[in-house]
C-alpha cells in the first residue's frame, strides 16, 4: 500500500504543484497588461528552431539598436515603445556595497512597468540623449542603501561610475518575474555607454493602444525590422528574421507548455510508483489466497460459486488501493501546500494554493484501477481452487 501511496501523493502533489506554476505564469506574464507586446533579438520559428536554439541566437544576435526602437514608436497603433538592457555590477554608497541587477530603459518604461515614482522625478528625453549619469532606485535598493534618509541628489557608484539618484519607486513587487524593486532604473544610453559598452538592445517592450489591431500592429513591426535590417524575406519566413515578436499572449502559452511538460515528466515519476504498488497489491492478495485456502474451500462446500470468490477478492483489492489512493490524495494536497509556501519564500512571488481536481480525479480512479487490475490474476487463482483440496489444505 506504500507504493499506492507514494504514488498518488506524488501525482496529485506534482499535477497541483504544476497548475499552481502555470497560474502564476499567466499571471506574472499579463501583470503588465495584455497589449505589450515583446521583441527580442533571434529568430523563432516553433517548427524549425527550437528553444535552446533560440535562446543562444537571443545571445549572439546584437542587430536590436535604439534606432529600432524609436522608428516602432512613430508606427500607428504604437503607443510606446521602450529599450531594454541589463546587466549587473555593485552599487556603493557611504561604505555599503552591494551586488544589484540594473535595467537601461527610456521615459516611458516605468508606465509600462507601472513604477510610479514617490520621491524625486522621473526619467526624461533629454537624460536619454544627454547619456545622463542619473539613476532612479526601486523600492528595496533605496532602503538598503538610504533607509529613511532622502536619497535625492545623492551619488551612488555603480561598477565604479557616478551617477546622482534622481528618484525613488514604490514597492511593486514581482513583475515578469523580475523583482523591480531591487532594480535600479539609468538611461539606455548611459547603461550601454558607461555600464556595459554595447550597443544593442536585449528587448523592446511596445505597447499597442488597440489591442483589436494586435496582429497588424505586430505584421508592421516585423515589415519595419527588416526593412531596417535588410532582410529579403517575401515568403514570411520567421526563422529568416535576426528578430522575434511575440505577444503576451504567445509568451505565457510557451511557458505554459514548458510548465505542463515538466508536470507530466514529473507525474510520470509517480505513475512509475503506482505501478510499483500494484505489484506489491498483488503479491499481499497472493499470500491472502494462500493463508484463505481452507476459508475459500469452506465457502464452496457451502454454495459459493466462482464469481462470488472472484468479486469478494477482486473487492478487498480494489478497498486496499483506495484507501491507499485517498491517503495518497490528502498526502498529496499537503505536499502541494507546503511546496507552495517554499516557492512563494524562495521566489518571492505570490504563488497561490491550488489543488487540481482533475489530479484528485486521477489519483481516485488510478487507485481502483490498479486494485482492478493487479487484484484479477489473486481473484482468479482463489476462484479456480478445488473445494475438496481446498478444504484438506493445511
Amino acid at each position: 500500500m506504500l507504493g499506492i501511496i507514494i504514488g498518488i501523493a506524488a501525482v496529485v502533489g506534482m499535477m497541483s504543484l504544476g497548475a499552481g506554476a502555470q497560474n502564476l505564469i499567466v499571471g506574472q506574464v499579463m501583470s503588465l497588461g495584455s497589449n505589450n507586446v515583446f521583441i527580442e533579438p533571434g529568430s523563432f520559428d516553433p517548427k524549425k528552431t527550437s528553444m535552446m536554439e533560440a535562446m543562444m541566437e537571443q545571445m549572439e544576435i546584437k542587430t536590436l539598436k535604439i534606432s529600432d526602437c524609436e522608428a516602432i514608436t512613430k508606427l500607428n497603433n504604437v503607443e510606446s515603445a521602450s529599450p531594454i538592457v541589463m546587466g549587473m555590477g555593485r552599487v556603493v554608497y557611504k561604505g555599503i556595497d552591494k551586488k544589484i541587477s540594473f535595467l537601461g530603459t527610456n521615459e516611458s518604461a516605468q508606465k509600462v512597468l507601472e513604477n510610479k515614482i514617490v520621491l524625486g522625478r522621473e526619467m526624461t528625453e533629454t537624460d536619454i540623449k544627454s547619456r545622463a549619469a542619473v539613476a532612479i532606485l526601486g523600492y528595496k535598493i533605496k532602503q538598503d542603501l538610504f533607509g529613511d534618509e532622502d536619497p535625492i541628489g545623492s551619488t551612488i557608484r555603480i561598477k565604479n561610475v557616478n551617477f546622482k539618484v534622481i528618484g525613488a519607486a514604490e514597492e511593486v513587487g514581482s513583475q515578469m518575474f523580475l523583482s523591480i524593486d531591487e532594480y535600479i532604473f539609468v538611461p539606455v544610453t548611459a547603461a550601454q555607454k558607461l555600464l556595459l559598452g554595447t550597443d544593442h538592445l536585449n528587448n523592446i517592450i511596445m505597447r499597442i493602444k488597440d489591442e483589436k489591431k494586435l496582429d497588424e500592429t505586430i505584421e508592421d513591426v516585423r515589415f519595419l525590422l527588416r526593412e531596417r535590417h535588410n532582410i529579403y524575406n517575401p515568403e514570411n519566413d520567421l526563422s529568416k528574421d535576426d528578430f522575434r515578436i511575440m505577444s503576451q499572449e504567445e509568451a505565457a502559452s510557451t511557458l505554459t507548455s514548458i510548465t505542463g511538460i515538466f508536470t507530466l515528466f514529473l507525474s510520470s515519476v509517480g505513475a512509475i510508483a503506482l505501478v510499483v504498488g500494484g505489484i506489491g497489491i498483488m503479491n499481499i492478495m497472493l499470500v491472502s489466497v494462500t493463508e484463505r485456502t481452507r476459508e475459500i474451500g469452506l465457502r464452496k462446500a457451502v454454495g459459493a460459486r466462482k464469481k462470488d470468490i472472484l468479486l469478494q477478492f477482486l473487492l478487498e483489492a480494489i478497498v486496499l488501493t483506495i484507501i491507499g489512493g485517498i491517503i495518497g490524495i490528502i498526502l498529496g494536497i499537503i505536499f502541494s501546500f507546503i511546496g507552495g509556501i517554499a516557492i512563494s519564500n524562495i521566489l518571492s512571488v505570490g504563488w497561490k494554493f491550488f489543488i487540481s481536481l482533475k489530479a484528485i480525479a486521477l489519483g481516485f480512479g488510478f487507485s481502483a484501477m490498479t486494485g482492478l487490475v493487479f487484484g484479477i490474476y489473486p481473484a482468479r487463482k482463489a476462484a479456480k481452487l478445488n473445494p475438496i483440496e481446498a478444504l484438506r489444505y493445511e
